[in-house]
């Protein structure tokens, strides 16, 4: 029996290192504001600077839910962008500006932007999902950026691309939620 113990618990503890290795990244953020749960937060369209199409969109709306599901109860999306469906996003800082006039012209306290810079499959044998994202919380009042934060994400060849970034993506914005 004490064997059969021992093996168990060198086996649970191998199970546990692989779940940490397993889906490796980083996250790098500055300090938090702090928000409350009224607090509106628009996101304007996430730039695309991958090859994989609609990559930004893709983003934006996990941005979006996660927003909610963190507890902020006024998430906005702006509409959609006349170049968001162009492969390669390169008019995304010229647009800064019509971006905050927009959000200030939907009169929210926040605007949260940003860009995709890997959003894809590895090629390879195995085929990992990768994903990297940063986002900036400006606010509007002032135009000034108050938290930003990057990441990026891999899993492992038997994951989806999408269930890769929606954990990034939740990583990244899970201190973006109101405090008590």
């Amino acid at each position: 029996m004490k064997g059969t113990a021992g093996l168990i618990k060198w086996s649970a503890a191998l199970a546990a290192s692989v779940m940490v290795l397993g889906a490796c990244g980083s996250i790098r953020q500055t300090a938090t504001p702090s928000l409350a749960a009224d607090d509106s937060v628009a996101i304007a369209s996430i730039a695309n600077f991958t090859e994989t199409p609609a990559a930004g969109s893709s983003a934006a709306a996990l941005a979006a839910n996660t927003l909610r599901a963190n507890g902020l109860k006024d998430v906005r999306v702006a509409p959609a962008d006349k170049n968001e469906s162009a492969l390669f996003d390169t008019a995304q800082r010229e647009d800064a500006q019509k971006k905050l006039a927009w959000a200030r012209g939907q009169h929210v306290k926040y605007l949260l932007t940003g860009a995709v810079e890997e959003w894809r499959y590895k090629v390879g044998v195995d085929g990992e999902p990768v994903a990297g994202v940063t986002f900036e919380l400006v606010d509007v009042a002032s135009g000034q950026t108050v938290w930003s934060a990057t990441g990026t994400k891999s899993g492992w060849s038997r994951s989806s691309l999408a269930s890769v970034a929606s954990s990034l993506i939740g990583g990244l914005l899970a201190p973006l939620h109101p405090h008590a």
